[in-house]
């Protein structure tokens, strides 16, 4: 089943630092994300101070789990030099 969570901060760091949990938590689970769509906006707020707002939408399954795939580094199979 597709799911999504959406976190909207007031910083980059503290985005990221939510966005870096969410994905152990799912890593955890074995899950993997499917899409990240990333936002940014700023406007004023009654003081006249600037506000800004970086947001994220994050979907993913929570039934859909990682397949094993060799990282493009690892190697898989070694060829004798003969």
């Amino acid at each position: 089943m597709l799911k999504i969570k959406v976190y909207d901060c007031y910083s980059e760091d503290e985005l990221e630092a939510k966005l870096n949990l969410l994905m152990e938590e799912l890593d955890e689970h074995n899950q993997e994300i499917i899409d990240i769509k990333f936002s940014t906006s700023h406007f004023s707020d009654e003081n006249q101070g600037q506000v800004f707002s970086f947001s994220a939408l994050v979907m993913y399954d929570n039934k859909l789990t990682k397949e094993y795939k060799p990282k493009r580094y690892e190697i898989v199979e070694k060829v004798s030099d003969e």
